[in-house]
């Protein structure tokens, strides 16, 4: 069996991040407010902040780093991942904090493209970076994924004050 991911495999799997990615920001509003919907709003965004929108990002490569880890039995690709997802959030809040502060809105395709770019930059610098020795310190990086899944939890229902916690609106958390 081979161990490293062949060019099409790649393509398939940033592909299925991006459908799966984007198709997460649909299900808490096709949801009638309720527990059923408070539970999926640990994984899925609740409301239009920016914050709720990184749940697009974390998750889906927290399941592409674990599907992968052990289809090709490497565990740098989480190692890899989890740095991915994590640098891909602090990427889409800058980018977001930056235009945002020129056009005062958010502006849909621009939310489209820069989301798209992200994933699919972050997820080749995961692979790459699945390569190096700290990559492969699995305990570590299940510390490290657990740490930051449980930030992304605690932030739907007390989130800060800050312009990413915001929507349009000026509400925060589940609304």
């Amino acid at each position: 069996m081979e161990n490293k991911m062949q060019r099409k495999n790649v393509i398939i799997l940033i592909t299925l991040m991006c459908v799966v990615g984007t198709c997460m920001h649909f299900v808490c509003d096709v949801i009638p407010e309720g527990t059923l919907r408070n539970i999926l709003a640990n994984i899925f965004p609740a409301n239009e902040t920016s914050w709720e929108h990184m749940k697009m990002i974390w998750f889906p490569f927290m399941v592409a780093g674990i599907v992968i880890s052990i289809k090709y039995k490497r565990k740098g690709y989480f190692g890899g991942f989890v740095v991915g997802g994590i640098l891909a959030i602090l990427v889409q809040i800058g980018l977001f904090a930056i235009y945002e502060s020129f056009t005062g809105t958010t502006v849909l395709i621009l939310d489209i493209i820069f989301y798209m770019g992200d994933m699919i930059l972050s997820a080749l610098l995961a692979l790459v970076l699945s390569e190096r020795k700290w990559a492969k310190a699995l305990i570590v990086w299940i510390i490290v994924a657990v740490i930051v899944t449980m930030l992304i939890v605690y932030l739907t229902y007390y989130p800060g004050t800050g312009y990413v916690f915001l929507d349009d609106v000026g509400l925060a958390g589940i609304v």
